[in-house]
């Protein structure tokens, strides 16, 4: 899945959440701009978060397993990406029923040209489907261009403006994360970053007349077929 088939809408995607200090902020956004938005959860914050985890679904957006440690699970067994996958999964079904079908992104998006990792997440999760993006906000830069407070909403904007311009914008699947795992500098700015981002995004999309939605069940075919069209 690489976009949507209407151009009036466009899906958020949210990689790595949920974080505590910037979750709850992020759903409130997306309240206030009525948007929804497709969050892949990763294990290893969810299982400390599990009132967030309810809550996203509460809100009526999406929730799928990102995994649970943030590796690429590409370059592991395939018996350790299907119990990476459901161990998250098990998290998450806590909250609501397991979806069917399945949209799966893996950290980095990794595998997305492995057959094997094809075939194993179709294992897992028979008809699942691996979840691409166009726009991407390139947040997990942002805060490593920010010395001090003040310049968080200056480069966020800089990258929102970016977006706003790029041609796949409409009917495009948006790339964001909550708080990026990563190990570059300016992790003291990432919440800033990450919930400022949100609401410039928010606030750029209502201008173009563009909604935000859940990303959609994709139409049924097989993981081969999947695999040639990636």
């Amino acid at each position: 899945m690489r976009h949507l088939a209407d151009p009036a809408s466009v899906a958020i995607t949210v990689d790595d959440a949920p974080m505590p200090d910037s979750m709850p902020a992020m759903l409130d956004l997306l309240d206030r701009f009525d948007a929804k938005a497709t969050f892949f959860m990763s294990g290893c914050r969810a299982v400390a978060a599990d009132e967030l985890v309810a809550e996203t679904v509460r809100r009526g957006h999406a929730v799928y397993a990102h995994g649970w440690d943030h590796v690429r699970l590409d370059r592991e067994s395939p018996r350790r990406l299907m119990e990476d996958m459901e161990r998250c999964e098990a998290l998450l079904a806590r909250h609501r029923p397991t979806p069917q079908p399945y949209l799966v992104r893996l950290p980095y998006n990794g595998g997305w040209r492995n057959a094997r990792v094809h075939r194993t997440l179709n294992r897992w999760q028979p008809g699942c489907a691996v979840v691409h993006w166009g726009p991407s906000t390139e947040d997990h830069m942002i805060s490593t261009r920010c010395a001090a407070p003040e310049h968080v909403e200056p480069e966020c904007r800089r990258e929102v403006e970016r977006l706003m311009n790029d041609p796949r914008l409409p009917g495009g699947i948006i790339l964001m994360h909550d708080q990026p795992i990563n190990e570059r500098p300016g992790a003291a700015f990432k919440p800033a970053v990450t919930i400022t981002l949100l609401r410039l995004l928010l606030e750029g999309l209502a201008e173009k007349g563009l909604r935000s939605v859940v990303l959609p069940e994709p139409p049924p075919q097989g993981w081969w077929r999947r695999f040639v069209l990636t």
